[in-house]
């Protein structure tokens, strides 16, 4: 008579997926912002700001705004990842698009200087992502199970010579609805605040599977056919971030500065785990387990700050720098007791974040040019270029993205602007169930399509 135990493996993939510090991090880590004009110009939009997507990179630009307008936006992403495993390539690529944002600016009437309103619903971080492999390993990862045969538990090793298979995919959005205002304070200087109530909902599953294809394991008890792992892991957040802003313009330049302040994430896990060890004869032993964490994350200000030369020849430069101190990322504390076993992992997960992690700046680069076509009609042709260092003190991970965009106005009030973003990069993993090294090349299209009615 066999029995499986699954204890082991249950609590071990749970302490390597749920409240640690890469987790907090990735979060919030690849935001991107929303706006098609803005992301075509790289997100170099801080000193200037004068457009919907300001609300996001400094509320201050907004007084600059002359007409109202209404907004609505869309998301396409075409992905690719190359992944190669033990000298083999695998293609994952998928598609998908979603609605991306609407929303109002309004100025109010004043007899001098500006006040602008703005109002609206926008993502501004996307989880999409997708990985597998498969390949015959003789590399040992340790897998072992404990099996009962006749009121003796033993363990009992399916490690190597077999043929593994993983798959991990995440999909879902994190978005905000803001409300903001940009008041000159003088003909030059500009100041702005924004407020948004943050929500965000990702999805991710993990699958292995382990197989004897050779059949290396004949000997009873441990004649091993297949061991599977489902794993499953939906995160929602929530959040309320306020962003304060200045712009001052000092003829053709103009400045920017905008400062998000700390503020905590309230994070709630569902997770859910099925294991299953299958043997030659077709007996199996299986194992569900369910789970809900619940906590807080604190995020750490980000700045924001720019230059921009405004040309009289209709051409547009713009340079924008963003730092965030990922070091400074920590769990909440205050909602559990100090002598509690939560108490000391995130304790210690705080830790890890403070070595682990680092300051980083983001490097902005973009323009924006008025082509004329004719005395009465003209394009607008943008273009952008970002730089992300990893947050890793230690790793190589560091992503630049490449964009170009479009303006063309359709009648006399209507605008329609699209972006594209392309991305590259390269990434060395591995995990306990597959320690060989995994190498992925994930090329990244995203298209960010706008159409605005001017009034």
């Amino acid at each position: 008579m066999k029995k499986y135990l699954f204890i082991f493996f249950i609590a071990h993939f749970y302490t390597l997926q749920s409240q640690t510090a890469s987790e907090a991090i990735h979060i919030v880590e690849n935001e991107v912002g929303y706006g098609a004009r803005s992301l075509s110009m790289g997100g170099a939009f801080t000193p200037l700001g004068d457009g919907p997507a300001g609300m996001y990179w400094n509320p201050a630009g907004l007084a600059d705004i002359k007409n109202g307008s209404f907004y609505f936006e869309s998301y396409f992403l075409r992905y690719k990842n190359n992944t190669s495993y033990l000298e083999e390539l695998y293609i994952n690529p998928f598609n998908l698009s979603r609605f991306n944002g609407v929303g109002a600016i309004y100025p109010i009437a004043t007899i001098r200087g500006s006040l602008v309103f703005g109002l609206g619903f926008n993502r501004i971080h996307h989880y999409d992502g997708l990985m597998s492999f498969s390949g015959y390993s003789n590399v040992n990862n340790g897998l072992e199970f404990p099996i009962d045969v006749d009121g003796q538990s033993l363990n009992y090793a399916f490690d190597q010579g077999v043929r593994r298979y993983e798959k991990i995919m995440n999909n879902g959005a994190r978005d905000q609805i803001t409300l903001s205002f940009g008041i000159a304070l003088s003909s030059d200087l500009s100041a702005g605040f924004s407020v948004s109530r943050m929500t965000g909902t990702e999805t991710y599953d993990f699958e292995f599977l382990q197989q004897d294809i050779a059949d290396n394991f004949q000997q009873f008890p441990s004649d091993f056919l297949n061991y599977e792992l489902f794993q499953s892991l939906e995160t929602k957040t929530k959040a309320i971030k306020m962003r304060a802003g200045v712009k001052y313009n000092f003829s053709p330049f103009r400045f920017g500065f905008s400062m998000a302040i700390p503020y905590n994430i309230n994070v709630e896990e569902n997770h859910g785990t099925q294991e299953r060890l299958i043997f030659d004869n077709s007996d199996y032993s299986d194992a569900i387990q369910l789970g809900y964490y619940d906590y807080k994350i604190l995020i750490p200000a980000t700045l924001d700050f720019g230059a921009a030369l405004v040309t009289e020849s209709n051409l547009t430069l713009a340079m924008a720098f963003r730092i965030q101190d990922w070091s400074q990322m920590e769990f909440n504390l205050m909602d559990f007791a100090s002598s509690s076993d939560e108490y000391a992992i995130l304790k210690n997960e705080n830790d890890l974040i403070a070595e682990e992690y680092k300051s980083v700046t983001q490097l902005r680069f973009g323009g924006e040019y008025l082509l004329p076509i004719t005395n009465t009609f003209g394009c607008v042709v943008r273009f952008g270029l970002v730089y992300i260092p990893t947050a890793k003190t230690s790793g190589s991970e560091d992503r630049a993205t490449t964009s170009l965009g479009i303006g063309i106005p359709i009648y006399d009030r209507i605008i329609f602007d699209m972006a594209y973003l392309f991305s590259y990069q390269r990434k060395i993993s591995r995990d306990s169930y597959v320690p060989s090294e995994v190498g992925e090349e994930i090329n990244k299209n995203q298209f960010i399509f706008n159409l605005s009615y001017l009034f």
